[in-house]
């Protein structure tokens, strides 16, 4: 099958299950003749060795996402930025770290693909699935995306192996918005309630920082193997921005403030007034039955149902 036969077919697929209820995520195991217990016991386990991936790594840190000089072209011809508009685009970190290497974002998609895909070769990492996306023109050197949708790439990546369930955004910082925490936001709430077993069926991204995505916010990977409960607030975190050589656990805490340490991103969170350990959106992706008997969703949106219910 040809790549572009390849994407066509996936996606699809994806329009096909894009409008599909909570009901029909409940019981679209079970009405393909597997209950999810029973799927489940088909799949690997998750293997956490080598995780999280980290941005510094040497093995990916210095590959481009984007080009500089490009990216300003197009912001000033296209876009009518002035050179300093432009070029604040890609912030340059202390470390040396610019936007235009491997992003948190693609650096968490990397992870979530290498954990629910384990059987990929060659294994998912950010250096092959940057290549990976820039070949399938999801993004280009110059910052222009054909196809700005990542759960797509996820998606045709994996061979549909890997898929968004579930996401909400909550617009940290934005005007009439309350503060949302991983104690306190429903969708975080229900996966957190799942057991060991179920929770290993999903991984959960989630945004902190701004609402702006190009320098102040940052995405991570909720740790699901860490014993957690509904009431955990510094959630135990997989984060591209740990140091390479940092061992142990790594919480939400700990995350804001590292990357707090630029002068910059702190001055945007004070603005905003973004707190440690407030989530600013949550993205869950599952994994889907090699005998596509349905996705394994059942238990994540039970849950989440119990977590909306008033009262």
């Amino acid at each position: 099958m040809s790549s572009s036969t390849r994407r066509s077919f996936i996606r699809s697929a994806l329009a096909a299950g894009a409008g599909a209820t909570a009901s029909s995520l409940i019981g679209g195991a079970a009405s393909a003749g597997a209950s999810p217990s029973a799927v489940a016991a088909q799949l690997p386990p998750l293997d956490l060795t080598g995780m999280p991936y980290r941005q510094d790594d040497p093995r990916w840190a210095k590959k481009l996402m984007w080009d500089r000089k490009q990216v300003v072209k197009v912001a000033r011809e296209f876009n009518h930025f002035t050179r300093s508009e432009a070029e604040s685009l890609l912030y340059r970190y202390k470390d040396g770290n610019t936007i235009g290497h491997e992003g948190c974002m693609l650096t968490c998609l990397a992870m979530i693909m290498r954990l629910l895909h384990p059987q990929a070769s060659p294994v998912w990492s950010p250096s092959t699935l940057n290549r990976a996306a820039q070949d399938a023109l999801y993004y280009s050197r110059s910052g222009l995306s054909m196809v700005t949708l990542y759960p797509d790439l996820v998606a045709e990546m994996t061979e549909g192996n890997v898929q968004l369930a579930i996401s909400q955004d909550y617009l940290p910082g934005v005007k009439g918005w309350p503060r949302m925490y991983t104690n306190t936001a429903p969708l975080l709430r229900a996966w957190m309630s799942l057991s060991p077993a179920q929770r290993s069926n999903f991984l959960v991204m989630v945004k902190t920082g701004t609402y702006d995505d190009t320098v102040a916010s940052h995405y991570v990977l909720l740790n699901p193997t860490a014993a957690t409960t509904v009431n955990t607030n510094d959630a135990e975190i997989l984060d591209p921005a740990e140091p390479l050589k940092r061992t142990g656990s790594w919480k939400l805490s700990d995350s804001a403030a590292w990357i707090t340490q630029e002068p910059q991103i702190k001055k945007a969170w004070q603005k905003a007034g973004i707190r440690p350990t407030q989530i600013g959106g949550a993205w869950v992706f599952s994994r889907w039955a090699p005998d596509h008997s349905g996705p394994l969703t059942a238990p994540l949106v039970e849950a989440w149902a119990r977590e909306m219910a008033p009262g």
